[in-house]
């Protein structure tokens, strides 16, 4: 402090350095973009909330608790993806805590916040921090495409972190090009190693990384064919990394194929797999790429895209006026289009037709299959548009006057958010996570109130909720176990004879067990015991199917204890029988066979059996689901 003329003092100035990244934002830019990052965010929010777990979510965490974090199970194929990194992840979020969305969500969020914030970081390094990179920024943030695989987990832990290492493979490949090191090329192949171990789509980014390289970072006045074999003679070192490693993994996932059996790669049917394409390329994408698809077919994991036709019409216009102007004014322009048009065919397309082209070709209206391809339409929009840093006569005419070029830009980039908004509130409209919500809590409080000494029988879950095709592993043994305490989780796998069997219910409430429809006999009309010969009953036209979802029932009376030996094929099972007030056993059978036949141990055992039932357990008053 100095003193004035007059003796007084200045008064002492308060100086406040803020942080680094908090002082970034009085960039108009990046305050833009940290604007267009916050909104999504709320938005995925909202998702979020609406959303729970269902189908292959319910699987992964019964997986997690049948099986130790061991390579094998890590390397085992689900459903045709081979995603180690993915499966483990699953086991450690399912054991930290079974079927809790609010943690599952939280690493989903955060996986995005980062993803938003990494993209902001590619476009900045691409381009510079100027404010034609907003555009391209939101159309990623705000993509319409990309929200259902983010609001079911098992399409996020694939979909997510796909994205996370594109965008930072694509970051890394940038500086390598740019000679910033050699450090960054091996960054790169890091990425890309990474987005293997969560998506079998890794294995594109490779391929991804070179065209753009090739096309838009090095060698931009060769041309671009002529640029390929130099940038491969230059840096063969790296290439040669990268071949090595897609060798690796192709030969990992075709080793480890024989552990789904029935699901993954199959012979397409060319009629579906045209009609799957024609769906995905024709009508989804488009659609989802200019903030459609306005409406959405409901399903039980999320909704289907459902633009109309003239949604479709008007998407196909503006995606052609978009290339035809960046044709017009901008050098190259056209390699980029060509980059995404291959990265559809070959990341998206053709992975899709090969898992699922000789199912249905409505799977060409599921989103989640050309989610990563949001990140790479962003990136090629903004390289078919603008300059990267460093590029000179990058224009093949003068462009329009700014003012006009800020007015175009604001006004698309406005419609585009509206319709993307209306999108992803009318996607949110299809989730049905209170009714899992509701069955899953309703199972969890039943088990925590049911005895130690419960005996719970394996049914499977509602078809509303896991889907029939799943076979065994929707058994509520498999799904609903990691909700009991390890003695009652023992016993659900274990089921033992017992009077008083217990099942779920449609509900998700535990009531006692019925036989479903399959083989029943019972006294003749006459008749107070049904007969037997030399001390057994036989039974040739019982079939039992045996497996987790066979049971056996007898109705009985019995003046004292006694013990009968059930015989399927090759299985014995032993009844302790004794007067209860059902007179009612009931009795796992995991033997194939056909015929059964009873036998008494005791035949002046004073026994009565009424009725013999073999068939699947249901919960009384339920038809089997």
């Amino acid at each position: 402090m100095e003193a004035t003329e007059g003796g007084r003092q200045d008064p002492p100035v308060l100086r406040i350095t803020l942080p680094g990244w908090l002082a970034a934002l009085r960039s108009p830019v990046l305050l833009g973009a940290a604007l267009l990052i916050a909104a999504s965010l709320v938005l995925r929010v909202l998702v979020l909330r609406d959303s729970y777990f269902v189908e292959d979510d319910l699987l992964f965490v019964g997986n997690a608790y049948e099986n130790d974090l061991t390579l094998d199970f890590v390397t085992r194929v689900h459903k045709g993806h081979f995603m180690p990194g993915a499966i483990a992840l699953t086991w450690v979020l399912s054991r930290i805590a079974a079927y809790d969305w609010l943690l599952v969500a939280g690493v989903t969020f955060v996986a995005q916040a980062l993803l938003s914030v990494l993209a902001l970081r590619l476009l900045r390094t691409l381009f510079g921090t100027r404010p034609a990179i907003l555009p391209p920024l939101a159309l990623f943030l705000f993509s319409p495409l990309t929200i259902p695989a983010f609001g079911w987990w098992a399409a996020a832990i694939n979909a997510v972190p796909l994205q996370l290492a594109l965008v930072l493979a694509l970051t890394a490949q940038v500086r390598f090009a740019r000679g910033e090191g050699a450090r960054y090329g091996r960054q790169a192949l890091a990425w890309c190693v990474a987005g293997m171990a969560f998506s079998t789509k890794g294995v594109f980014v490779t391929f991804l990384l070179f065209a753009l390289t090739t096309a838009c970072l090095t060698g931009r006045e060769t041309g671009w064919v002529r640029s390929m074999p130099g940038e491969v003679r230059r840096h063969w070192r790296l290439w040669s990394a990268h071949v090595a490693v897609l060798a690796a993994y192709t030969a990992a996932y075709l080793a480890r194929m024989g552990t789904a059996p029935g699901e993954g790669a199959t012979v397409p049917k060319p009629g579906v797999a045209l009609d799957l394409i024609s769906l995905l390329l024709g009508r989804t994408f488009p659609s989802g790429a200019v903030g459609g698809p306005l409406a959405w077919l409901p399903t039980p994991a999320g909704g289907l895209a459902g633009p109309s036709d003239a949604v479709v019409a008007v998407s196909w216009a503006v995606l052609g006026v978009m290339l035809v102007i960046s044709v017009v004014y901008r050098r190259r322009a056209l390699r980029a289009w060509i980059v995404l048009g291959g990265y559809l065919i070959l990341a998206d397309a053709i992975p899709t037709v090969v898992a699922r082209g000789s199912y249905t070709p409505l799977v060409g209206l599921e989103s989640r299959y050309v989610a990563d391809a949001a990140v790479v339409f962003a990136v090629c929009l903004a390289l078919a548009l603008l300059p990267v840093s460093g590029e000179s006569d990058a224009y093949r005419r003068p462009r329009p006057a700014r003012p006009w070029l800020t007015l175009a830009a604001v006004l698309t980039a406005g419609a585009y958010l509206v319709l993307s908004v209306i999108s992803i509130g009318a996607y949110r409209e299809t989730l049905s996570g209170d009714r899992v919500r509701a069955y899953l809590d309703t199972a969890a409080a039943q088990l925590a109130a049911a005895p130690d000494s419960t005996v719970i029988y394996p049914t499977p879950l509602p078809a509303d909720i896991v889907l029939p095709v799943n076979g065994d592993r929707r058994l509520s043994s498999h799904l609903l176990a990691p909700l009991a305490r390890p003695v009652l989780r023992a016993r659900m796998a274990h089921p033992e004879p017992t009077e008083d069997a217990r099942v779920f219910n449609r509900d998700g409430r535990l009531v006692r067990m019925s036989v479903a429809p399959g083989f029943f006999a019972l006294r003749g009309k006459d008749e107070r015991c049904m007969r037997t010969l030399m001390g057994a009953m036989s039974f040739p036209d019982a079939i039992s199917f045996g497996g987790q979802s066979t049971v056996g029932g007898l109705a009985y009376s019995a003046g004292k204890a006694a013990s009968v030996t059930v015989e399927v094929g090759e299985e014995r099972i032993v009844l302790s029988l004794r007067e209860t007030p059902m007179g009612l056993i009931h009795f796992p059978v995991r033997g194939v066979s056909r015929g059964i036949r009873i036998v008494m141990d005791d035949p002046t055992a004073p026994i009565c059996v009424t009725g013999v039932a073999l068939g699947a357990p249901a919960a009384e008053g339920e038809s089997p689901a």
